[in-house]
């Protein structure tokens, strides 16, 4: 059964899972990913893995495509000319289901206001059918 998205729910899972609370002069961005036709989708996921990517480090290409229109929307695109494909991965909940609310919360350095130099992200996933959040890719 589908459950509507908790967008809170899965903003606060992504801040704990980068330790947000432990950097309070710090700059947190969060920010859904949506469909530029459909808006605001569970999107069926594409995890492609480049050279140099390992975990707590994405390196490569997360792509969503809207069960609704068919669109393939880039969620993320962390890689280079530099970097080839290594792997490809399409994510699945523990419930079985394949379509997830893809949120990504970012953290810049603040340093006496002033925002600094990106320090860590991670792009979490709430699964449309049972609301179960799990982090998709962490980037440092």
């Amino acid at each position: 059964m589908a459950q509507p998205p908790s967008l809170s729910q899965l903003e606060s899972f992504a801040r704990k899972q980068i330790a947000a609370e432990r950097y309070p002069n710090d700059y947190h961005f969060f920010r859904t990913a949506r469909c530029e036709t459909c808006g605001l989708v569970a999107f069926e996921l594409t995890i492609e893995h480049h050279t140099g990517s390992k975990k707590g480090d994405f390196k490569g290409v997360i792509t969503g495509l809207c069960p609704s229109c068919s669109r393939t929307t880039r969620i993320l695109s962390f890689t280079g000319q530099h970097r080839a494909p290594q792997r490809t991965e399409r994510p699945q909940c523990n419930c079985g289901h394949a379509q997830f609310y893809v949120g990504e919360c970012e953290r810049f350095e603040g340093d006496e206001g002033l925002m600094g130099f990106f320090d860590e992200g991670v792009v979490a996933g709430q699964c449309a059918d049972c609301g179960r959040n799990r982090v998709l890719v962490l980037t440092d």
